[in-house]
């Protein structure tokens, strides 16, 4: 188990002042410290490290989400160098009120633990892990989606930030996708993104939007996607082993998560 909590860093752009406040309130509500980390920029990566990595995926990859890529990666780099790791989280994250005491009781043995619920499905495992957090710790297969709230420890930011530097994808497929890391998932989840909580019909108090899961076009059949194509073809023939071990010891399954407890504490007030 982890001697003391981790840091906990935010991720968020200048301009995106509510947001800010969103997290800056919540760190009061929940006794947590939070530290800013400055947002990387779309417009403000140069052209040549756009063409360097926006194409090393299954599709080509966007501005915004290149920008966040690069905002996870510096802090990847951080929790490597870190003793404790890091808590990461996006400024879109409604925290749960045991959020505290569950980053306070981390187990150890993981390189990445997932403690919010994005609302897909992913390869859970039979294995639960408990300390004295009031929550219990989920072995995962494979996760899917969400980098809004995750704990990376230093043997998995080392992990991260060696590969960040030969690959580029979205920050969510690197991590659950190109990356082998041992992933473990916080059950009940302890962090919601507001959109997914609006989506379930929870207002947190804050509207936001986002340019990074937009629908996009599909890609053609001419020669230059191939690579593309490819790259897609062969994440789909990895999923293939692990579809077969649902009939053992893997379910196809969401996280848990506990609406009334996000219910009981939202909207957040400002005043």
């Amino acid at each position: 188990m982890a001697s003391r909590a981790p840091d906990v860093v935010y991720i968020n752009l200048d301009r995106a002042v509510d947001r800010r406040a969103l997290m800056e309130r919540q760190g009061a509500l929940r006794g947590v410290a939070l530290t800013r980390f400055p947002a990387r920029d779309a417009e403000s990566i140069d052209e040549a490290t756009v063409h360097d990595l926006s194409h090393r995926w299954e599709r080509p990859i966007t501005g915004p989400e290149l920008a966040l890529f690069l905002s996870h990666r510096t802090l990847w780099e951080r929790a490597a160098a870190s003793r404790d790791g890091i808590v990461i989280l996006e400024d879109d994250a409604v925290l749960s009120p045991r959020f505290a005491a569950v980053i306070a009781n981390l187990p150890t043995g993981f390189d990445l633990i997932n403690l919010e619920c994005y609302g897909r499905r992913k390869f859970m495992t039979r294995h639960s892990v408990r300390t004295d957090a009031p929550a219990r710790f989920t072995a995962v297969a494979r996760d899917k989606s969400g980098t809004a709230a995750y704990y990376c420890s230093p043997a998995g930011g080392r992990k991260l930030a060696d590969l960040a530097c030969k690959l580029a994808a979205p920050s969510d497929a690197f991590i659950f996708a190109v990356a082998d890391l041992r992933t473990a998932q916080v059950e009940p989840a302890v962090a919601v993104q507001v959109h997914v909580l609006a989506g379930r019909g929870i207002d947190a108090g804050i509207r936001t939007t986002t340019s990074i899961h937009q629908p996009r076009k599909r890609l053609g059949l001419a020669l230059r996607h191939w690579p593309f194509h490819a790259r897609r073809l062969r994440t789909q023939l990895n999923l293939l082993p692990l579809h077969v071990r649902r009939l053992n010891d893997v379910a196809f399954r969401a996280p848990e998560l506990d609406e009334d407890e996000f219910r009981a504490i939202l909207p957040i007030r400002f005043d």
